[in-house]
């Protein structure tokens, strides 16, 4: 059976643990100034995670590539309308 290649991420120590998989980037509207988001993710224990980044420390902290973000975002009026639907 064949099992995906795991891709670990240093992180900041502000999150816990390596980043084994992220599910889901979602907007954070209160913000207003700079761009901020919520990252749900796994960790390398297979523990959910979820923490509030800025634009910057998204790309920094998770290090991923536009490619992985654009594959992971939902933005919030998205995320509502599947919500209620």
């Amino acid at each position: 059976m064949f099992e995906p290649k795991v891709k670990y991420k240093r992180v900041d120590n502000q999150v816990h643990g390596e980043v084994k998989e992220i599910k889901l980037i979602g907007e954070d509207q209160e913000h207003e100034k700079e761009k901020h988001y919520f990252v749900f993710w796994h960790n390398h224990n297979n523990e959910s995670r979820s923490t509030r980044v800025s634009h910057k420390e998204l790309f920094d902290w998770f290090k991923i590539d536009q490619a992985e973000f654009d594959k992971k975002f939902v933005k919030a009026s998205d995320l509502d309308e599947k919500l209620a639907g």
